[in-house]
């Protein structure tokens, strides 16, 4: 899978039926993915592979049901995909509801329902996937970069990238040196020794130091465009503070939302009928989560 952009497949071995018609799904959408234990090596083991396969996946596909809510290896793939904040896409594939802790992983993680409407799911899916891994902005990075003390190509340097539109530095912007990575979008300067950060990590360190700010505010102050920071809200990394009178509207049925593009009712399908309305992402006034 090297150099590849893939989805990485969470799922309990119980479930492994609906797995394999899974796959073909995807492999109809022209999807590539990474499931253990078919993309394990010989003479390698599970404890190896599968956290370095979430680290470089594009995506984290969680089949969601009874038994992989039981698993131990789902709980430990799911909180690694949450470290290394990946996009995480939960696919509900029975009436099972979640547990307290896949309630506090996924709360603010727009669920697909395959086991309500399978047709409309495969759609939901296809839509995410092919911005996520087929149709989103191609890397910028042109330069070779250190990353934990190694020099790695840019392609590899986009796929250790936690979120699919964050734009990581190349080279030192003080004095174009090389970088290392010291921790997860901070990347220090070999020559200069000084801090560089990725798009996502430059937004966080302007909220924590100035508070809520207008997105147009934090996009002339950061360099950093409204459009990513768009995407980092809508998919709940930022959110408008609890305090703050600012509110954006539920894509389908208007209600107040401080995060994401959906209220919790109408992800939990309890809200029917309702037309959709335009989102205002763009006015926002956000913070950080963390």
């Amino acid at each position: 899978m090297a150099g590849k952009k893939y989805a990485f497949i969470s799922y309990s071995s119980k479930d492994s039926s609906f797995v394999n018609n899974f796959v073909k799904i995807l492999r109809d959408m022209g999807v590539s993915y990474w499931k253990a234990p078919d993309m394990i090596p010989a003479g390698s083991n599970y404890a190896r592979e599968i956290p370095k396969a979430i680290s470089e996946c594009e995506v984290f596909l969680l089949l969601l049901s009874a038994s992989s809510q039981e698993s131990i290896w789902v709980e430990k793939e799911l909180d690694s995909a949450v470290r290394n904040r990946k996009v995480i896409i939960p696919i509900q594939i029975d009436s099972t509801s979640m547990s307290e802790m896949f309630l506090f992983y996924l709360n603010n993680v727009q669920m697909i329902s395959y086991s309500d409407n399978p047709e409309n799911a495969v759609v939901d899916l296809k839509e995410k996937l092919e911005f996520l891994i087929s149709g989103q902005q191609k890397s910028m990075l042109k330069q070779k970069q250190t990353v934990s003390g190694r020099k790695i190509t840019a392609e590899q340097a986009r796929r250790q990238n936690a979120l699919s539109v964050n734009k990581i530095p190349t080279e030192c912007r003080y004095c174009k040196g090389d970088l290392t990575q010291i921790e997860v979008g901070t990347y220090r300067c070999n020559q200069c020794g000084k801090d560089n950060y990725d798009d996502f990590q430059t937004v966080r360190n302007y909220l924590e130091k100035h508070g809520a700010t207008a997105a147009v505010i934090i996009e002339r102050e950061t360099g950093v465009s409204r459009r990513v920071i768009n995407h980092f809200f809508e998919q709940e990394y930022l959110e408008i503070p609890k305090l703050s009178s600012v509110r954006l509207s539920c894509s389908q049925c208007g209600a107040p939302i401080r995060t994401g593009v959906l209220c919790d009712l109408c992800k939990s399908g309890q809200k029917k009928g309702y037309a959709s309305n335009s989102r205002q992402t763009s006015r926002g006034t956000w913070h950080t989560k963390w």
